[in-house]
């Protein structure tokens, strides 16, 4: 078994817990995962008296629904985006419990810490702007606007998903 000595600087226990205060990049992201959210919800009221009894509940991997569920599923979505919300917003309070690919010393830290906490509210402002956008196309589908989420939604979704990763962990790599 290959484990990490205590004194080992990769070490969870030897990381420096440090308070860094949020850059503008940092509060910027906040407030567009806050305004993702508040706009999946009024989506769902708004739409809400005009839905059919059922709407869809699962897209395909071609963008085109396969499912249909209740229209109280509609909420789901706003649901789902409220508790990615608070869970990675509390995530980004701890950076110094994150998997670092490599060392984490008292040098680098703040920079590593920052750059690992963008990453997380980054994907966090991109997932709730993604099921806003899926909430929007469910609520579309189901009034007859359109037939599917379109072709292009999961290779986009997955650049841009997978892209922020690459991004995060190469400025990481730079500054270790």
């Amino acid at each position: 078994m290959n484990t990490i000595p205590k004194d080992n600087p990769v070490s969870h226990g030897k990381r420096p817990i440090l308070d860094i205060p949020y850059s503008r990049l940092e509060v910027m992201l906040e407030i567009i995962a806050v305004v993702g959210f508040i706009v999946s919800v009024i989506f769902a009221a708004v739409s809400w008296p005009e839905l059919p009894d059922q709407i869809p509940s699962h897209f395909g991997a071609s963008g085109i629904p396969d499912a249909w569920s209740s229209k109280l599923s509609i909420w789901l979505l706003p649901g789902i985006g409220a508790g990615l919300y608070v869970l990675l917003t509390i995530v980004s309070k701890f950076p110094h419990t994150f998997n670092f690919p490599w060392a984490v010393t008292e040098e680098n830290a703040e920079r590593q810490y920052q750059i690992g906490r963008i990453m997380i509210i980054s994907l966090k402002a991109e997932l709730i702007w993604l099921f806003a956008y899926i909430e929007f196309s469910t609520i579309q589908v189901a009034m007859g606007k359109s037939n599917g989420l379109g072709k292009a939604f999961l290779p986009i979704t997955l650049i841009i998903v997978f892209g922020t990763i690459a991004i995060c962990l190469v400025k990481g790599h730079k500054t270790r």
